[in-house]
C-alpha cells in the first residue's frame, strides 16, 4: 500500500525577465510520480510555429511524457524514453544536433512514490530533498551544473597541451561564447548532465531507492530556488518554517535586492 499522502503543493513562477517559464512541474498522484523539469535557456533565436523556444519545448515534452505513465514505471527508463522523443523533435525541426548549444534541453528531477518506498532519477541541477520526523533532511542528488565553468575552462586548457586548436582564454570571456562552449561539455566526463536528446545518457541519470520510513516530506525544486547564502539544507529548513510560496517571495526579493538574475521558480513539496 503506497504512503498516504498528506499535501501536495506545486508552485511555477516565472522569471521577470523571460516571456513565458522554461520550467515545468509533474503531478501524477494516480502514478504516484511527481517532478521538476527546468529547461536550459537556448543559446540561438529558434522559435517554433507558436513561438516556444527549445527550453520550454524540451520541458513541456518531459512533462507530457511523465504525465501519461502508469505506476509501473521505471523512471529511469522513463528519463531515456523521453530523451529519445526530445532527439526525434528536434530532428523534426531541422535542429543542428551536431551543435551542443543548438540542442534542446532540460533538468530533470522526478520521483515515484511506490508501496513505502521513494524512487528518484535526475539529470542537471534541480534537486531531490528529503526531510525526517527528527527534522534532519538530505540531499539525494548532485547539483551537476556547479562549477562547471571551471570545469570547462580546464579542459580546454588540456586540449590545447594535446594539440587541439582551440581559442584563447580572451575568446571565452564573451558570455555567448563561454555559454555555448559548456553546453559542449553536457554528458560526457568532468561535465555536466542534462537531458538534450544525446544517446548514452542512461549512465548519468542519478537514480536510487530510498524507504519513506520517517521521511515526513519530498521537495523536489530547481534552481530559481537556490539561495546564494544559503546551503540547501537552509532552503529546505526555511521551506518548512515560512512555507513554500513565503520563502520564494524572501529569495526573489535577495536576488532583486542584490542586482541578481531571477530564474524562474518550480517547486513540487510532498508531504505524508
Amino acid at each position: 500500500m503506497r504512503k498516504r499522502i498528506h499535501s501536495i503543493q506545486q508552485v511555477n513562477i516565472t522569471s521577470p525577465t523571460k516571456r513565458e517559464s522554461e520550467d515545468a512541474f509533474i503531478v501524477h498522484e494516480s502514478a504516484g510520480i511527481f517532478g521538476v523539469l527546468d529547461g536550459a535557456t537556448p543559446l540561438t533565436n529558434f522559435r517554433d510555429e507558436d513561438g516556444h523556444n527549445g527550453a520550454y519545448l524540451a520541458a513541456q515534452l518531459f512533462k507530457r511524457h511523465f504525465l501519461n505513465l502508469s505506476e509501473t514505471a521505471e523512471l529511469s527508463k522513463e528519463v531515456v524514453k523521453a530523451n529519445t522523443k526530445l532527439q526525434q523533435e528536434m530532428l523534426a525541426y531541422k535542429v543542428n544536433v551536431e551543435e551542443g548549444y543548438e540542442r534542446w534541453s532540460t533538468c530533470v528531477a522526478v520521483v515515484k512514490i511506490k508501496e513505502n518506498e521513494l524512487h528518484y532519477a535526475q539529470l542537471g541541477d534541480s534537486m531531490i530533498m528529503i526531510s525526517y520526523e527528527d527534522g534532519t533532511s538530505k540531499v539525494l542528488t548532485k547539483d551537476t551544473v556547479e562549477g562547471i565553468s571551471e570545469r570547462a575552462s580546464r579542459q580546454r586548457e588540456k586540449d590545447r597541451k594535446s594539440g587541439k586548436k582551440i581559442p584563447e582564454e580572451t575568446y571565452y570571456r564573451e558570455p555567448l561564447n563561454r555559454l555555448r562552449y559548456n553546453r559542449s561539455m553536457a554528458n560526457r566526463e568532468n561535465g555536466y548532465t542534462v537531458a538534450n536528446g544525446m544517446k548514452y545518457i542512461e549512465p548519468y541519470i542519478q537514480s536510487g531507492v530510498v524507504s519513506l520510513d520517517n521521511i515526513r516530506d519530498v521537495f523536489i525544486f530547481s534552481d530559481g530556488l537556490f539561495h546564494p547564502e544559503h546551503t540547501l539544507h537552509d532552503t529546505y529548513r526555511r521551506v518548512r518554517e515560512f512555507g513554500l510560496i513565503s520563502y520564494i517571495n524572501q529569495v526573489t526579493e535577495h536576488y532583486q535586492t542584490n542586482d541578481l538574475r531571477v530564474d524562474d521558480r518550480t517547486a513540487v513539496w510532498v508531504t505524508f
